[in-house]
């Protein structure tokens, strides 16, 4: 009997975030065995992800985790936003990469790849700021080796412009009978209670978490279909009702 399975995603990942929230979280997540993926941002500039001190064990403990079979992400470059395009995903209006050239990207991507190469890691995929990213980001990372994405709205992996796809479509776990789920979650200032419903959920749902790794080993990839495409859309369109709809009953 098919089921639904599940990745769980922490975004924003970098020296400053909220470590007292973290460490609660990364307790979870190793009792429980469950191998998530963590973007990392390579040379954070953002002053919105500066939680607390500077955690000078940071990319010490990047390592450990990808010793740990955790998948390691691109998260970005330096998390800060340059422009007004949404590019392919089309969910946000604002972008670290999308409408820049081919050059100014690949820049980007070649000096965050840098970083990580030089404390010993390395990424296997990327996930974009604001999930906003171009056809010329695609591009420029499947050049640089880059060939896993964590994004798109599709209810399993696909292959599209020569890269598979994990899609990303959930911020907390929901139950469906089938489908590959990855559910993000940023716990950068983020309040006790939404952390306990975290840790439990990661507790209840953990025998249908699986890793990356996992996914694609043992997961049939096929390409992009229309019935992919129209899910994704419906999916985009779904996601900015509600925000309409919270901004709305505040």
């Amino acid at each position: 009997m098919k089921h639904a399975t599940y990745i769980v995603r922490f975004d924003d990942i970098c020296p400053t975030m909220d470590w007292e929230t973290w460490d609660k979280v990364e307790k979870v997540l190793i009792a429980e065995g469950i191998k998530p993926m963590l973007a990392v941002v390579p040379d954070n500039r953002d002053e919105n992800l500066e939680f607390g001190q500077e955690n000078k064990y940071f990319w010490s403990k990047v390592r450990d985790w990808q010793k740990m079979g955790w998948s390691i992400a691109i998260h970005g470059y330096q998390h800060l936003y340059k422009t007004n395009n949404s590019g392919l995903i089309g969910l946000n209006k604002y972008s670290e990469f999308s409408s820049l050239s081919y050059d100014e990207q690949s820049k980007k991507l070649r000096k965050a790849l840098k970083i990580f190469a030089s404390y010993d890691i390395k990424p296997n995929l990327w996930v974009a700021p604001a999930h906003s990213f171009d056809k010329v980001t695609v591009r420029a990372l499947s050049d640089l080796g880059i060939e896993i994405i964590s994004d798109g709205f599709f209810k399993a992996p696909v292959k599209y412009m020569n890269m598979i796809w994990v899609p990303q479509q959930l911020w907390k776990f929901r139950h469906f009978r089938s489908g590959i789920w990855t559910v993000c979650y940023h716990v950068n200032g983020m309040k006790k209670k939404e952390l306990d419903k975290i840790c439990s959920d990661l507790i209840f749902y953990k025998k249908s978490i699986i890793s990356l790794d996992n996914v694609l080993k043992n997961t049939p990839i096929n390409s992009l279909t229309t019935f992919d495409y129209v899910f994704s859309i419906v999916w985009v369109k779904l996601i900015k009702l509600k925000r309409i709809l919270s901004r709305l009953y505040l």
